[in-house]
């Protein structure tokens, strides 16, 4: 691939609640550097990641301007336009902590919405019911005549009787698709139900139910589950939460070989069961979960989609930490 290390450009862009955003821009300028480090993570799981920002000697106004729940974007290239990393809002503003010499201060974003907390009562639906009331019936006093011809005197009795009236009840109940709906279908459903955007849905396999299925639970572990069921992965890319199926061949493909690479490829903890590497680059802004990779190195070769990872910058060198599988 030849990756070009020249002229690193990166902002950290913060909107608050009135719409006023604040830009860190760091391009290693005289007078432009405005130094700061991250950590950014990727994952092919259906949580978002947490991401850090490391800011050192903001002014006191510029340090107060962040808040928790304000959005937040990172963005990386060598040059200057602009490449997003990740996207989110911020959820933890620590401290400034001095040295002596430097203020260091760390700022945490989640990437995209969190779904999880989404309550299962989401999923309910109206439905239309007859309606019925209590009446009460009196029964006349009777002569009752027994087959030995005797005559008894019964009295008149008070009942309570069910009775169904011309209004509509409304109850609210679970959703049910009927058998032989495809599980996107199901997906987008439940999805659109809830209010949980999914950016993207390419499914592994795309089948249909073999009987009735009842939405009942918490919208997101439904999703997770069906998910599941189609061989396909839920996961979060630069903020949006997508669902890819990582075995497929139409996707965006990078090409690397040993000039590329850091470090020479290692084999992963998870290689017994993933056959998955380790890979270690310059920071490659494009590299994101299900990214095509195409190894070229005489330690590694083959087709392999991104499975994890890490973008970082210490101040120093700008990487990219990559978890691959074999396709």
């Amino acid at each position: 691939m030849a990756i070009v290390t020249r002229n690193p450009n990166m902002w950290f862009e913060v909107t608050n609640e009135k719409g006023k955003k604040q830009i860190l821009h760091n391009d290693e300028g005289f007078e432009t550097n405005y130094p700061f480090g991250f950590e950014v993570h990727f994952s092919d799981t259906p949580s978002p990641q947490e991401n850090t920002v490391t800011v050192y000697n903001l002014s006191k106004d510029h340090s107060s301007f962040y808040q928790k729940d304000e959005q937040a974007a990172l963005y990386f290239n060598w040059g200057k336009s602009k490449k997003l990393l990740a996207e989110g809002y911020i959820s933890k503003v620590e401290k400034g902590q001095s040295d002596g010499v430097t203020i260091t201060q760390v700022l945490t974003f989640t990437e995209g919405t969190d779904y999880n907390n989404i309550k299962a009562r989401k999923l309910k639906v109206t439905k239309g019911k007859k309606n019925s009331k209590t009446v009460k019936t009196t029964e006349a006093g009777h002569y009752k005549t027994y087959k030995s011809g005797k005559k008894v005197w019964v009295k008149a009795k008070t009942k309570n009787k069910r009775v169904k009236t011309r209004a509509t009840k409304t109850v609210f109940v679970n959703k049910t698709y009927r058998k032989g709906t495809t599980y996107k279908k199901i997906i987008q459903g439940i999805a659109s139900q809830a209010k949980i955007k999914i950016a993207k849905i390419d499914l592994a396999k795309n089948s249909k139910i073999k009987k009735s299925y009842t939405a009942k639970g918490k919208p997101l572990t439904l999703i997770k589950d069906l998910v599941k069921k189609t061989g396909s992965k839920m996961t979060y890319v630069r903020g949006k939460l997508e669902i890819v199926n990582p075995k497929s061949k139409k996707r965006t493909w990078i090409e690397i070989d040993d000039q590329d690479l850091v470090q020479p490829p290692t084999l992963s903890e998870d290689n017994e069961k993933d056959n998955a590497w380790e890979i270690v680059t310059p920071l490659i802004p494009e590299i994101t979960t299900n990214v095509g990779i195409h190894m070229e190195s005489k330690f590694c070769k083959g087709y392999y989609y991104v499975k994890s990872g890490q973008h970082s910058f210490d101040g120093d060198n700008p990487q990219t930490q990559s978890t691959l599988v074999k396709i």
